[in-house]
């Protein structure tokens, strides 16, 4: 989910103003490629037609949604001081990130669900909604999906309904970077006008990451405290998840404002006490991270280049795999491959994801110019309009 990470710079010794601290940009490229593994294990357990069950590795799906909420307001904020000077340069590489793996992943579902209906039609129970097609895919490439009162699944592909959140936060977080004075607020406003109450809702952890980056760039804990920073989100997840924290919050939230609407009306938002509380505790990891830069460096070193190249996939895999895991359970059923308990379905999605990733994520510089044709329309248009008008 999600943003690009780029090539970071690490020096030796303090960070310059904006610059990650040593070790932390292949840390966070790994925990974003952890966070996305753990949502596909999360969602492919769930189905006991492929094999899956739940264990206690694999039925954190919904709290790595929120790692990646934080991770992406921390490298956003990071582009944007760094590299993305203006909003044109951030438009352009937000837009071509976003389109070069959501298209594609809309197209492939249709086709995907295709298939695996008609091979195995019973594994799409409840996924799979009436509708026309055509609005589906509208909303879905305009990230609308999850706008408001709409809740719009695209077809078997659960995960999407977090790229609708993750597009508008890039836009307000653009009204609130880039811009001053009444441009800020009419450009802010108009991009939480059209997010709605349940995106805003979410959109705090989000700009956790943002603070963090932005306190990171001047402050420094502690190694010890650093470390304590580090480790300090299993204990709070083994907390929420022994005291059954998140149905509790969710219960008492269904109890204030009813059960339809919480459920319906707040959709993927209706967890947020605790996702919020997960977010903080994500935040804290963050500076513990910085902290311990210089350790992680040195501790992932080896694994640098596997982490990049599968990280540099992990945006098609996240958006990508719960319809090619579908698709592909359906096709090991229909040939009757073991499926040794989900992880031969497993392992196909990873090649699915593989060969898709190569002609979407990875080709998302070919993109690029007609992103950047279509933001300079405007200018274009005005510059024509003007040489059109006689001189007086």
């Amino acid at each position: 989910m999600l943003a690009a990470m780029g090539n970071a710079a690490l020096s030796n010794g303090q960070p310059n103003a904006g610059a990650l601290a040593p070790g932390l940009s292949l840390y966070l490229e790994l925990l974003r490629l952890v966070a996305a593994t753990e949502v596909v294990l999360f969602h492919v357990n769930g189905f006991a037609m492929l094999g899956g069950h739940r264990a206690a590795w694999n039925a954190f799906g919904h709290e790595a949604v929120v790692v990646f909420s934080v991770l992406s307001g921390f490298v956003i904020a990071f582009a944007a001081e760094t590299r993305e000077k203006t909003v044109k340069s951030y438009l352009t590489s937000r837009l071509t990130r976003i389109y070069s793996v959501a298209v594609p992943c809309l197209l492939a579902t249709l086709l995907f669900d295709r298939i695996g209906q008609t091979l195995v039609p019973q594994l799409y129970a409840g996924l799979i909604t009436d509708g026309s097609a055509l609005v589906r895919l509208l909303l879905g490439s305009l990230f609308l999906n999850e706008s408001w009162n709409v809740s719009a699944q695209m077809f078997s592909n659960t995960p999407y309904w977090s790229i609708a959140y993750e597009f508008w936060y890039y836009m307000i977080f653009a009204g609130l970077f880039y811009f001053r004075g009444w441009a800020r607020t009419l450009l802010t406003a108009l991009a939480c006008g059209i997010a709605g109450y349940k995106i805003l809702l979410l959109f705090p952890i989000w700009a956790l990451g943002w603070g963090v980056y932005r306190w990171s760039r001047s402050h420094r804990v502690p190694t010890a405290l650093g470390l304590v920073l580090f480790v300090q989100p299993a204990l709070v997840l083994y907390l929420v998840d022994s005291l059954a924290l998140t149905r509790a919050a969710g219960e008492w939230l269904a109890g204030v404002m009813g059960q339809d609407v919480w459920r319906s009306g707040l959709s993927w938002s209706r967890y947020a006490l605790t996702d919020t509380l997960l977010g903080l505790s994500m935040a804290a990891h963050f500076v513990g991270a910085a902290a311990l830069g210089p350790w992680l460096e040195r501790l992932l070193r080896p694994v640098a280049r596997p982490v990049k190249w599968l990280t540099a996939r992990s945006f098609t895999l996240y958006l990508l795999h719960q319809p090619a895991m579908l698709m592909a359970g359906a096709v090991l059923i229909t040939l009757g491959v073991p499926l040794l308990g989900s992880w031969s379905v497993f392992a196909a999605t990873w090649l699915i994801v593989l060969a898709v990733a190569q002609v979407s994520e990875l080709q998302k510089h070919r993109l690029k110019p007609q992103v950047r044709w279509v933001l300079d329309l405007p200018e274009r248009l005005l510059a024509a309009r003007r040489t059109a008008v006689p001189a007086e």
